[in-house]
């Protein structure tokens, strides 16, 4: 997705790639701890080569020529739910995780198209406006779960449940593309601190299950990378 004459909007095949295995990694962190009552450094491999393969798909002239690691699909293929569950439940967490980061680029036009965009000379502005595609993007997925329950004649706890860990999936893929660089810059907030406002905005209808998974899956990658964001319960 370009915005055309809207400037500094792109939406390409590297950051649909990004986001999608990203939520691979995540699930990967989470599966981890959840079937291992001790987490040794040696079960830690797994998740270590998916990072590495991460780095080459991001920094990939060509990313969708880039192979990604036994058992992540390629975005949008679903593995079979009774032969694969766990790459099939990845691919779906992946889905919106990879919706959120299209949304949030969605509000950025919203702004240019209203005349309420950031002044980009103004780093305040810019950071602010970071802030209100995130809280855009997240209230999007969030506030359409009961109509998709109703739709679906499903539980519309379990709705929320999946589309939670979307978003924090999304969070985590942020976190893994700054790769050590998380403070504020002059255009965007400290990574930590849109983690922590998203985390804010979905506290008024909370999901036990996906803060814990998304705790584990941040807690893994800080066994690796220690100063990096998390999500704190």
């Amino acid at each position: 997705m370009d915005a055309g004459a809207f400037r500094y909007i792109v939406f390409n095949h590297r950051a649909l790639r990004a986001f999608w295995f990203s939520g691979y990694i995540a699930w990967e962190g989470y599966r981890l701890v959840a079937e291992n009552p001790v987490v040794e450094l040696d079960h830690l491999d797994q998740f270590q080569k998916m990072l590495a393969s991460f780095d080459a798909v991001i920094t990939s002239d060509n990313p969708d020529l880039e192979p990604l690691p036994f058992g992540v699909a390629e975005p949008g293929n679903y593995a079979d739910r009774n032969s694969n569950p766990q790459s099939r439940a990845a691919g779906e967490i992946a889905t919106i995780s990879t919706a959120w980061a299209l949304l949030h680029e969605v509000q950025h036009i919203k702004h240019q198209q209203s005349g309420t965009g950031a002044n980009q000379s103004d780093p305040t502005q810019q950071r602010l406006e970071e802030f209100s595609c995130d809280k855009f993007a997240t209230e999007f997925l969030l506030e359409g779960a009961e109509t998709y329950a109703k739709s679906q004649k499903v539980d519309v706890a379990l709705v929320n449940q999946k589309r939670r860990l979307g978003i924090y999936f999304a969070l985590f893929a942020l976190t893994v593309l700054a790769k050590h660089k998380w403070e504020e810059s002059e255009t965007h907030p400290a990574v930590q601190d849109r983690i922590d406002a998203v985390c804010s905005i979905m506290s008024s209808n909370k999901s036990e299950i996906a803060d814990a998974m998304a705790h584990t899956s941040f807690a893994v990658l800080r066994t690796l990378w220690p100063n990096a964001p998390g999500v704190f319960l």
